[in-house]
């Protein structure tokens, strides 16, 4: 018996290393590959992501919550990503669905009454401020695109706060959250000078909208990655 649990652990190991070096080499190629390449290598990293934590499937909580969380982003990035046009607005909706369950993975982890009440004060407070500000600076140029992506933003800010408020029960989750928000923040630099504000060319928010590599992916692929890994440390506990 001891015998096959080391080949299991051995090969669970195996599977963690290819996992890790694999995204690590995708991410690399994101920045040096264009056109189909680059959306081939792109999408391949969502959907290994995906496939790694569907790999660890059990039915706890917090690891179905994050497995529907990655099919969230897989859709999400098909609207994105691979289908031409690009339909934001779907991809939008998919990614809210994806910070929601990962809002609810965070809420388990709440063991009171109070606790529980005070996160959902905070969250409503934020998503409030978010759709305010949206209408206060975009006034005319507010869509729905505008509104639902702040609302998915602020959603991920709070969900960043509280994976890192119980850091302890999943630093990767964490980790990975936090590369999210980096990656949307220069997404969101992006969208704002394409579609909403004018840029000074010799600003420094110029700069962050156009660095001269793909800035987003360099957070975006770790951050599915980290994500993913979480998922091994709900099968090695019994709390979420």
């Amino acid at each position: 018996m001891s015998n096959i649990i080391k080949v299991e652990t051995k090969f669970k190991n195996i599977k963690l290393y290819v996992f890790i070096l694999i995204e690590l080499i995708l991410c690399l190629l994101v920045q040096t590959t264009s056109s189909l390449a680059n959306i081939v290598v792109s999408y391949s990293a969502i959907i290994i992501a995906f496939i790694f934590c569907l790999s660890n499937f059990n039915l706890e909580k917090a690891y179905i919550l994050t497995l529907i969380g990655l099919l969230g982003t897989v859709f999400a990035d098909l609207f994105l990503v691979v289908i031409e046009p690009r339909n934001q607005i779907l991809a939008m909706i998919f990614f809210n669905i994806t910070q929601v369950c990962y809002f609810i993975r965070l809420y388990f982890n709440h063991t009171t009454a109070k606790e529980k009440q005070i996160h959902l004060l905070i969250r409503s407070i934020a998503i409030i401020i978010a759709v305010t500000v949206t209408l206060l600076v975009l006034k005319n140029n507010t869509d729905l695109l505008s509104i639902i992506s702040l609302i998915y933003y602020a959603n991920l800010i709070i969900n960043t706060v509280y994976a890192f408020k119980h850091f302890k029960i999943s630093k990767v989750f964490a980790v990975g959250l936090l590369c999210f928000c980096l990656c949307d923040l220069f997404i969101g630099f992006s969208i704002l000078d394409q579609s909403y504000i004018t840029i000074k060319e010799n600003s420094l928010l110029y700069f962050l909208c156009h660095p001269g590599f793909n800035i987003a992916w360099l957070f975006y692929v770790p951050s599915q990655m980290f994500i993913s890994l979480s998922t091994k440390k709900v099968l090695d506990t019994s709390s979420i």
